[in-house]
């Protein structure tokens, strides 16, 4: 990890919002564009800071364009002169026109977490282009809503699960769907930086903040089901549209008569045959080994958004 100490004239000072984020750190924004740009490339701040939720404790986080590949394969880390981390990540132009193409489908949510850092983005250098034009930015925010929307809608077909197969920790699952429905409704509100470090700070709007209260407080379906109402989404439709199929990584083993998978290599454990299309089916052929064999790796999902158009309503 080395320490930034330079600050090259042939920097020029960006624009005020880059330095008034970095006073939050007491970070001179010229040693940061110095330590970003030893490589080349466009230099954007992104994380914490850049979205204005960041503390004397957050680090610097960097993103640095570059037009052909990427001159290390990883992050690089440096210090400020006051002892703040700088985290240093390469992407490619490329890499995120072809995020963005998305096509509509949900992303994995590390990835989904990445644009919310994208649509935050402020540049260190005047002048500089920002990172997504009004048109990505929309497009952004639309794969963004749909991936959350992906993850609340499984989480809380999981949690029905769970609770019809009377399972022990039923009200945990309900408690990290109440999680994810409060992070979607600050994410309608426009603040789509992801992160429940960040979820109080980013629920001051009136109406965020009246469903956070509720949907810290849910530990059962019912609860979550009236809090899926408030966000336009009907709760009972969800587990139709989970879809359950085995895991195609999983090797089919068969011990007597009784179908099993290997996990990752090394951990043999029940599947259940046939598998049934829907969450909704699992629950009519038996809810307790459906739910057993998506904690165990056996079973994957894939989840249907289409027509769900969230939106945060009333207080009911």
């Amino acid at each position: 990890m080395s320490t930034l100490s330079r600050s090259p004239d042939t920097y020029r000072h960006a624009e005020d919002i880059g330095t008034r984020l970095l006073d939050v750190v007491d970070a001179c924004i010229d040693e940061v564009v110095a330590a970003a740009t030893t490589h080349g490339g466009q230099p954007y701040l992104v994380g914490s800071l850049a979205a204005g939720l960041g503390d004397s404790w957050s680090d610097i986080d960097v993103l640095v364009v570059c037009s052909g590949a990427p001159p290390v394969g990883g992050p690089v880390f440096a210090t400020t002169s006051k002892g703040t981390c700088v985290d240093i990540r390469y992407v490619r132009r490329s890499s995120i026109d072809s995020t963005l193409a998305g096509h509509g489908h949900p992303l994995p949510k590390g990835r989904a977490w990445t644009l919310s850092r994208w649509l935050n983005s402020v540049p260190l250098i005047e002048g500089a282009p920002p990172l997504l034009t009004d048109v990505e930015r929309d497009r952004a925010r639309n794969l963004l809503i749909t991936s959350l929307l992906a993850d609340l809608v499984s989480l809380a077909s999981f949690a029905t699960l769970a609770e019809r197969a009377a399972a022990p920790r039923a009200w945990y699952l309900c408690r990290r769907a109440g999680i994810a429905a409060w992070e979607l409704a600050a994410t309608l509100k426009g603040q789509d930086y992801l992160g429940e470090r960040w979820l109080t700070a980013r629920s001051s709007d009136p109406e965020v903040a009246a469903f956070a209260e509720a949907a810290a407080a849910v530990r059962q379906v019912g609860e979550l089901n009236r809090l899926l109402d408030r966000l336009g989404i009907p709760g009972t439709e969800l587990p139709h549209r989970v879809r359950l199929m085995p895991n195609p990584e999983a090797e089919r083993w068969t011990l007597g008569s009784r179908p099993m998978a290997l996990v990752a290599g090394r951990r043999l454990v029940p599947q259940i045959d046939p598998v049934p299309e829907t969450v909704a089916e699992a629950w009519e052929q038996g809810p307790s080994a459906a739910f057993a064999a998506l904690a165990d790796g056996a079973l994957r999902w894939g989840v249907d958004v289409a027509g769900l158009t969230p939106h945060l309503g009333a207080v009911r």
